[in-house]
C-alpha cells in the first residue's frame, strides 16, 4: 500500500508516519529531511522531485510524510491512501512551538528533520508560525482541488481527531497481520 500523509505543520503527521512505519515495517520518506538538507534553489527542487519519485519506484509499499503542495500530485497518482490530518488553526501553532522548544533541546526529538537543521526565533520562523496559523484558511483549499484530481481508486481519509488516528492505528494493525498470514 502506498500512502501520503498530509496535513498542518503541527497537525501530527511525522508522528502518525512513524507509527505507521513501525507497525507495517514500510519504508518512510519524510519530506521536511529531503528538503531540508538541501540549498532551496531550483537545482535542489529538482533533486527534491527525483528524490521522490526514486523512493516510489524503489518500493512496493510506502509512505510519505509532508505537503510540499507543488510536489502532492507526483505522489498522489500513486497513492493507494492520502491521510489528511486536519487540526484546529489555534492548535498547529501551538504544537509547533511545543515541538521547537523539545527540538532546541534535544535534536533527536525529531529524527523526521535533516540533521544540522535548526530552527531559530527569526522573521522566518515568525512566518512559518503565521503559515500554519493561516494553512485551513489558505492552504487547505489548494490541497482539496488537488486531492480532487486523485485517481478514483485513491481513498482519501481526513482525521481530526486523536481516536480518528488510534482507528487508523488499528486498521493497519489488522492489514499488517493479514499480510504476515498470507506469507
Amino acid at each position: 500500500m502506498k500512502v501520503m500523509l498530509i496535513g498542518a505543520p503541527g497537525s501530527g503527521k511525522s508522528t502518525l508516519a512513524r507509527q505507521l512505519a513501525c507497525q507495517t515495517g514500510w519504508p518512510l520518506l519524510a519530506l521536511d529531511r529531503v528538503w531540508h538538507a538541501m540549498d532551496y534553489s531550483a537545482a535542489a527542487k529538482q533533486r527534491f522531485i527525483a528524490e521522490q519519485r526514486r523512493f516510489m519506484a524503489a518500493h512496493r509499499d510506502w509512505l510519505i510524510d509532508g505537503n510540499f503542495t507543488s510536489t502532492v500530485p507526483l505522489r498522489l497518482v500513486q497513492a493507494d491512501l492520502v491521510v489528511w490530518l486536519r487540526v484546529p488553526s489555534l492548535v498547529a501553532p501551538v504544537r509547533l512551538m511545543r515541538r521547537s522548544l523539545a527540538f532546541h533541546c534535544d535534536p533527536a526529538t525529531r529524527p523526521d528533520m535533516a540533521p544540522g537543521f535548526q530552527e531559530h526565533l527569526d522573521r522566518d520562523y515568525l512566518d512559518f508560525l503565521t503559515y500554519a496559523l493561516t494553512f485551513r484558511r489558505v492552504v487547505e483549499p489548494r490541497l482539496a482541488a488537488l486531492l480532487a484530481t486523485a485517481p478514483a481508486q485513491t481513498e482519501i481519509r481526513i482525521i481530526q481527531s486523536a481516536s480518528g488516528k488510534s482507528a487508523l492505528l488499528g486498521e493497519f494493525t489488522e492489514l499488517t497481520q493479514r499480510e504476515r498470514e498470507a506469507d
